[in-house]
């Protein structure tokens, strides 16, 4: 019978102590563990153990294998890294860094600012375009599979559904894999997931945060299913901050054909330019406020300084009106 996951709590598995269960997925469970270390105690990492029914299945044991193996050549700022993989008292594991901090999902949750959410999205953008360089997808990705460290680094994590995109298949036919809210057309339709679907994915992610509202809405994921792989998605009506382009750039994303959507790379470059529109959009405010001050200014001191506009143009009668309203208010002033 196979044991619940509460009660490997406080249990070694490998060269692990086992904590806290951190979470569930469908392809296994995560603990804060412990490795042995010098002193009294060693380093932190998160554990994630394969299920029971998984480990059951020699395919999906050798996937798990093979594709920790492959992320574990992975090296990027905005990727947890695979530390080791293992198998001890018939269990199927895999260490990776643990990383402090909420998932994405709490952040779109809570409203964060625009820039702040902007950039998470860009740096999941930056780990997924060097990951699918090298031939690596994730096939899962949405907002809980993104973790924001009290720096404000975006990790991506979990690839447990990662896969070898230039590898033979070793997924069951017809099994569907992933999240429903986050499937791109082609996974729902239980084809092939490539580099593209985990551009879908973070469409998804993209639309989500830039709107508060995911692009469908369904009571059941054969709905969101159903939803992802016929239905277009409604235009998007942006949260308050947020610059055009982002919406542009989602319906991109979620183009049902995997041809027609952006690079993951495109996708990256596109939100970085997003952020440096974010960053002069004020700037530029302050000075067209005051360029528009000094143009008054210049209007009421010296409204004679408009004379050669004043004829010969068809813009001139709203020229001398202008005049002559400052000369009429300077007259006024005492």
């Amino acid at each position: 019978m196979a044991r619940s996951p509460d009660s490997l709590e406080g249990t070694r598995v490998g060269a692990y102590e086992l904590g806290k269960l951190l979470g569930a997925g469908g392809t296994g469970y995560v603990y804060r563990a412990t490795t042995p270390g010098k002193g009294k105690r060693g380093r932190a990492v998160a554990l994630k153990v394969l299920t029971a029914e998984l480990a059951r299945d020699p395919d999906a044991v050798a996937r798990f294998e093979r594709e920790a193996a492959a992320v574990q050549r992975l090296d990027h700022p905005n990727l947890i890294r695979i530390l080791d993989i293992g198998r001890a008292r018939g269990l199927h594991f895999i260490a990776m860094e643990l990383v402090s901090g909420p998932p994405f999902r709490r952040v779109i949750r809570e409203r964060d600012e625009p820039r702040r959410v902007i950039a998470i999205l860009a740096q999941v953008a930056d780990g997924l375009t060097h990951a699918h360089a090298r031939g690596i997808v994730h096939r899962d990705v949405k907002p809980d599979n993104v973790l924001v460290s009290r720096a404000g680094r975006a990790r991506v994590a979990d690839f447990g559904l990662a896969r070898v995109a230039d590898a033979p298949s070793l997924t069951t036919d017809g099994r569907v894999l992933g999240t429903a809210k986050y499937m791109s057309p082609e996974q729902a339709q239980g084809q092939k997931a490539g580099a593209a679907s985990d551009v879908y994915s973070l469409g998804v992610m993209l639309y989500e945060a830039i709107t508060g509202e995911l692009p469908f809405v369904s009571d059941t994921q054969h709905g969101f299913i159903f939803l992802h792989a016929t239905e277009p998605p409604p235009r998007p009506e942006l949260r308050p901050g947020y610059p055009p382009p982002l919406g542009r750039l989602a319906l991109a994303c979620l183009a049902k054909e995997p041809v027609a959507r952006p690079t993951m790379a495109e996708v990256a470059a596109q939100l970085h330019a997003a952020l440096a529109w974010r960053s002069w959009r004020r700037p530029a405010r302050w000075i067209a406020a005051a360029a528009l001050a000094g143009t008054i200014a210049l209007w009421l001191g010296f409204p004679r300084a408009l004379a050669p506009l004043a004829h010969g143009w068809f813009g001139a009668p709203v020229v001398r009106a202008l005049q002559d309203g400052a000369l009429a208010i300077r007259g006024a002033l005492p």
